[in-house]
């Protein structure tokens, strides 16, 4: 019971940011590449925090320490969409002891730190949507990349983990975002662990027009006849994830990751997505794997 209670102490940073395929084009310059960001960098973390709910101390608090590794699953065109692409991507995770940590698309750096809590500031590079990506977006215009910075903190005992992040996009329309996450290990068996959480996303109104509506320009340029759509703040998605790992040797990981996610409110009404004559889906489903290595 003890190992299984430290394994669900750090599950939920795994999917906190998440709810697609562990892996990320955190690395990719194409408009192929900046269309799928979107829907999976930050559940990039998903794989690389992985080894630390299994094995915590793998990486010392010693000097710089690096993961790196490729994934391959299937994933959403855009966020909404109901066609799957299948990708092969690479993952990135860099760290200096306790202080700081270049994970995917994302850098937190602790400022404090004190039994359960960890709190500091966060700076994420947040890709964009291209409208050549999909049918359904021709005539949205192209969404740019930007940068979001921000803070969070995370909350963890022997046998759970609550994450909180909030973060203020410098540009392109992104606006405000919050991501909360809770997880806890489900078993852990020889080399072998798995375990379970559950991801919330809060858009603001700014972020909900960018990503899920449809202006009367939009809809003019539609090449598929998007209706007038002004979504409010409010809630996007909950997710749940079921993730796998399995211990090679000391040095290499496997990991398996089973996806379900849920547009909710103004996201899920959306034309581009599930919504009532929508050309999307609500409900996402990804599944995928990816080997990392470690030094």
């Amino acid at each position: 019971m003890g190992r299984v209670g430290n394994f669900g102490r750090r599950f939920a940073v795994l999917v906190l940011l998440p709810a697609t395929l562990p892996f990320s084009a955190s690395l990719g310059g194409t408009a192929h590449a900046q269309s799928l960001t979107d829907r999976f960098s930050s559940t990039l973390e998903v794989v690389q925090e992985g080894l630390d709910v299994l094995w915590p101390d793998e990486l010392k608090k010693r000097g710089v320490q690096a993961r790196l590794g490729v994934g391959l699953g299937w994933l959403p065109e855009y966020v909404g969409s109901s066609d799957l692409q299948f990708r092969a991507l690479p993952i990135v995770d860099i760290r200096y002891k306790d202080i700081w940590r270049l994970n995917g698309t994302t850098f937190t750096y602790n400022v404090y730190k004190k039994n359960h809590w960890e709190i500091g500031p966060l700076l994420n590079l947040h890709f964009g949507r291209k409208q050549s990506k999909d049918r359904v977006l021709h005539g949205m215009g192209d969404i740019p990349p930007t940068l979001q910075v921000g803070a969070f903190a995370r909350y963890s005992t022997s046998s759970m983990l609550a994450f909180l992040d909030i973060r203020q996009s410098l540009g392109a329309g992104q606006g405000f975002t919050v991501n909360a996450t809770v997880g806890h290990g489900i078993m852990k068996i020889g080399d072998f662990a798995a375990g379970f959480g559950i991801k919330a996303k809060w858009y603001s109104k700014q972020a909900m027009q960018t990503n899920f509506g449809v202006t009367a320009e939009q809809a003019a340029n539609s090449e598929v006849g998007l209706s007038i759509f002004h979504p409010r703040a409010g809630f996007s998605e909950v997710s749940g994830n079921l993730l796998g790992v399995y211990r090679v040797n000391d040095y290499t990981r496997l990991f398996g990751l089973v996806s379900v996610g849920k547009l909710v409110g103004d996201a899920g009404n959306s034309p581009l997505t599930g919504g009532e004559g929508g050309f999307g889906s609500n409900t996402i489903t990804t599944v995928g794997g990816a080997v990392v290595w470690q030094f």
